[in-house]
């Protein structure tokens, strides 16, 4: 459905989804408004506290007392809106509409967008001359065949730092959000095409099970019109106006054509 969408368009919305993803992270460090929200008695809030609470009643947790105060939303916001938000889309508009505007993905391919990419040499055995190449994931290599494993197990691990961590404290989740767009930056930067969402990203096996075999308003890239480029394949603009294809690495069944 939405691979008709031109890429020029599509990359203004990544943009504008990074700026709001490095906005609501500023946000967690510093955030001296979001609190209105939560003042008890706040009719213009439906997240406001209840001011008929008692307040010498607390809940305890680990023997501790804990006493309802505002609050900071932040990290209630990208909880319960954001990590949600991504869901309702591969629910709704498969993978070929995340993959093309998912902020950190588009983060993972700034160092190649600067030319900051890793290279290695390779030898031409027939003529003995060198040449500089991209580094890409082999098909045969453990990471290319064990790829879903360390996804998963990056999910899990995620959920276990949310809950234990950074569920409700602003800083952790703030500095977990950071590390994660450090950890992306690092493949884009260590090997070609789209590593990290092919390889590293926690959220691919959510992908697999909400938008497989199809989501609700996914387009078919095996049957109607056929199209050079389809569906999330990796695409740019040429000087001539026109989108191509910027595939690299590419797999088969490539995971952006289904």
């Amino acid at each position: 459905m939405l691979n008709r969408v031109s890429e020029q368009t599509m990359h203004r919305v990544r943009w504008i989804l990074a700026i709001g993803w490095f906005t609501l992270i500023f946000l967690l460090f510093y955030d001296p408004w979001s609190e209105w929200f939560t003042l008890p008695g706040n009719v213009f809030s439906i997240l406001s506290l209840d001011p008929t609470l008692d307040p010498n009643v607390c809940v305890q947790r680990q023997g501790e007392c804990m006493v309802e105060q505002p609050y900071a939303i932040g990290p209630r916001f990208f909880w319960a809106a954001v990590v949600p938000s991504a869901i309702i889309i591969l629910l709704v508009f498969g993978h070929e509409c995340w993959r093309r505007i998912c902020p950190l993905g588009f983060i993972s391919q700034l160092p190649r967008a600067l030319g900051w990419q890793r290279h290695r040499l390779k030898i031409n055995k027939a003529t003995g001359l060198t040449r500089k190449e991209l580094v890409k994931v082999g098909k045969d290599s453990w990471l290319g065949k064990n790829y879903l494993w360390l996804q998963f197990g990056f999910f899990y691990l995620g959920l276990c730092i949310r809950l234990l961590f950074v569920n409700s404290d602003s800083i952790a989740l703030g500095i977990f959000l950071l590390l994660t767009i450090a950890s992306a930056l690092t493949v884009g930067y260590l090997f070609s095409g789209k590593s990290w969402c092919q390889y590293f990203c926690p959220m691919a096996p959510v992908q697999k099970i909400y938008s497989e075999p199809r989501a609700l308003f996914n387009s078919t890239a095996h049957t109607g019109e056929k199209r050079k480029i389809t569906q999330s394949m990796c695409r740019e603009v040429g000087q001539d106006g026109k989108e191509k294809a910027a595939c690299v690495a590419c797999q088969a069944p490539c995971v952006d054509i289904r």
